[in-house]
């Protein structure tokens, strides 16, 4: 039976994650923002339906879900791509939150 010599160990070093950049992180912030104000939007269309009175709308509500859908898609394919395609969903992404920020709350 042979020992191992200490010339035969190997030093395993601790795996570090490589970041993705600036503007895919950006992005995901985005996305799950928006999926975040989707939600908060639904929760104040409840509460509106429960006391009887309008709140945000139908049309309000689907819009936020369909633009966090969309950045979500657009950034699940960003975090899974490379070079001009994940330049182009991350794109997609801001595009989708400016929509949801520009027709639902400055318009």
């Amino acid at each position: 039976m042979t020992h191992p010599s200490p010339d035969d160990a190997t030093v395993e070093l601790p795996r570090t994650r490589a970041r993705s950049g600036f503007w895919r992180e950006t992005s995901g912030a985005l996305a799950i923002g928006l999926t975040g104000l989707a939600t908060i939007v639904l929760a104040l269309q409840v509460i509106a339906w429960i006391r009887g009175l309008p709140g945000p709308g139908i049309g309000v509500l689907l819009g936020h879900f369909a633009t966090a859908a969309a950045a979500l898609a657009a950034q699940h394919f960003a975090d899974r791509r490379q070079g001009p395609q994940a330049a182009l969903a991350v794109l997609l992404v801001a595009i989708s939150t400016g929509i949801a920020i520009w027709f639902f709350w400055w318009a």
